[in-house]
């Protein structure tokens, strides 16, 4: 169990996809598997992790082509949430925005998580189109994707 101490943010290595795993499937309802956490690791990939002592508590999985970032994957372990680490790793994508020149932020999210689309908006993302029946959904077999844009 992680203690009461500040976080640290530090890049991810596929050493730490059994962590990833761990919170992954804590967080979502459709958790990606350890193969697709580990094929997100090496060139186009930027993943950070958010860290208290040796305890990864959340991450982010970006890619970048062109000057144009994709936010895969974020997540942060569920007794933690609602205590800032989603926006302080967006925050953290933002100053690598800035660092590398990236000209736009592409990502995509579930229409019923509200909550991650509170996140986006306060971070200035908008909505730009819809995916119908992106993703797998238990309740009533798909669900749409919001696809949100936000511009460096």
């Amino acid at each position: 169990m992680c203690s009461d101490l500040k976080t640290s943010l530090s890049p991810l290595s596929v050493m730490d996809v059994p962590m990833m795993l761990n919170i992954e499937q804590q967080a979502h309802s459709h958790p990606w598997s350890r193969a697709l956490l580990t094929s997100n690791f090496g060139g186009l990939y930027r993943n950070l992790g958010l860290w208290q002592d040796d305890c990864l508590l959340a991450y982010i999985i970006l890619r970048v082509v062109a000057g144009e970032a994709e936010l895969i994957n974020i997540a942060v372990t569920p007794e933690q949430q609602g205590k800032g680490l989603g926006t302080q790793l967006m925050r953290a994508m933002l100053e690598m925005a800035d660092e590398q020149q990236w000209q736009q932020i592409l990502l995509e999210v579930r229409e019923s998580n509200v909550s991650a689309q509170k996140l986006y908006l306060r971070f200035e993302f908008e909505q730009i189109d819809r995916r119908k029946g992106y993703y797998p959904c238990d309740k009533k077999g798909r669900e749409d994707a919001l696809i949100m844009q936000r511009f460096c």
